[in-house]
């Protein structure tokens, strides 16, 4: 019968020390992977906005600016959730009070405009599929993001899984709004949190199954 010191020199033999920021490297080879896959998805699936389709530059660097503060929030809390125990409060933190933000500038530029294009700002031309967009442009990144968690240590499967797709739905938002037409304040903060949150909470389903120990 194997002895308590005999079972441990077994269990440690061949073992090799792991190279400094070993799992942050992984991590940031999955990101690059995650943004590429999305940028090849539109690529394949839907056509860069033509010169007559005008889009602010206000609009346009709103909606990259939130997406991408958005997504490397998120990628830090993947890095530390993918730890036993790891905290996420305060990225968590700094998405809400990025909200906040996208909220005041939503009711500012809905009151400096007339009632009548409110239906416009908050609609534009692709509210019904743009959350399914997001997140399905976020796919790849939720194959690598579920990939880089499986080699980690996640204790808690559904929130692991919900960071997952979230950081996901928002590399699918950012490379998404590459080529989003759409100029309303308004409709960025409805609409591509929704897609976030949809893939989040695809991701929250996807984990209790794949995270488990």
């Amino acid at each position: 019968m194997t002895n308590s010191d005999e079972l441990i020199e077994k269990l440690a033999a061949g073992l090799a020390p792991v190279p400094p920021h070993a799992l942050r490297k992984r991590l940031a080879h999955v990101v690059g992977i995650g943004v590429l896959g999305a940028a090849v998805a539109l690529l394949a699936s839907f056509a860069i906005r033509s010169n007559s389709q005008t889009v602010s530059l206000v609009a346009f660097t709103v909606k990259f600016a939130y997406s991408v503060c958005v997504m490397a929030m998120l990628i830090v809390a993947l890095e530390q959730i993918a730890r036993p125990g790891g905290r996420i409060s305060e990225p968590l933190r700094v998405i809400g009070a990025i909200f906040v933000i996208m909220v005041f500038l939503a009711v500012a530029q809905l009151g400096y405009s007339p009632p009548t294009s409110y239906r416009f700002l908050i609609l534009g031309y692709s509210s019904v599929i743009c959350p399914f967009l997001i997140a399905a442009f976020g796919l790849p990144a939720f194959g690598a993001n579920i990939w880089f968690l499986r080699r980690a240590a996640p204790t808690r499967p559904r929130l692991a899984g919900f960071i997952a797709g979230a950081c996901a739905g928002a590399t699918g938002a950012w490379v998404y709004s590459w080529a989003c037409i759409e100029n309303g304040i308004p409709f960025i903060t409805i609409w591509y949190t929704l897609g976030i949150l949809l893939s989040g909470l695809l991701g929250c389903f996807f984990g209790k199954l794949l995270l488990r120990w």
